[in-house]
């Protein structure tokens, strides 16, 4: 599917894949799916390990692809677990593989724009999502305190603190659906 964006800006998440966006005399900022996600789309199809590919034309403008919150991918790869659409050794499997890609295929022409295929969250945005997760019940302070120090980080690192997070939620036997 193609998509435009033109003299006005985006805000949204990506499609399912092999989509193009096209984006001139404007902005976009649009938001990776969680990597749970991306690992249980490969698991559906049996183990084929094809990620997702984004073609995206930038004139005169930016796109910025930025990756879930930190409490956006603990509370998806909670709930895929809880579904039992992937397993942590699917989980770990996949991290052993991941890319600088972080998951996602991009091919991009960028001609007097900016495009960041590998943005991260505001501090200022994670520290508010983990507060108002935490408020709520769906972050206990183990995980909050795991996720802590992948603020602003990318990759692997930032994937291992939620896979961390997940792990030291669900051993609390108190609170065994905070994520």
């Amino acid at each position: 599917m193609v998509r435009f964006t033109m003299f006005s800006g985006h805000e949204g998440p990506v499609g399912p894949g092999r989509d193009i966006y096209v984006t001139v005399f404007a902005g976009s900022e649009l938001r990776r799916p969680p990597f749970a996600a991306l690992v249980a789309r490969a698991r559906q199809q049996g183990g084929d390990q094809k990620t997702p590919y984004y073609t995206f034309l930038t004139l005169f403008g930016g796109t910025d692809l930025t990756w879930p919150t930190l409490a956006e991918e603990c509370v998806a790869l909670r709930d895929a677990l809880a579904a039992r659409t992937i397993t942590l050794e699917d989980w770990d499997r996949a991290l052993g593989r991941l890319g600088d890609d972080g998951g996602l295929r991009v091919h991009a022409l960028t001609l007097f724009a900016g495009f960041d295929a590998n943005a991260v969250p505001s501090e200022d945005k994670e520290l508010e999502d983990l507060a108002l997760h935490r408020h709520f019940g769906h972050l206990p302070e183990p995980a909050v305190e795991a996720l802590l120090p992948a603020v602003g980080q990318k990759g692997v690192f930032r994937l291992a603190a939620v896979r961390q997070a997940v792990v030291a939620a669900l051993g609390r036997a108190d609170q065994p659906r905070a994520c």
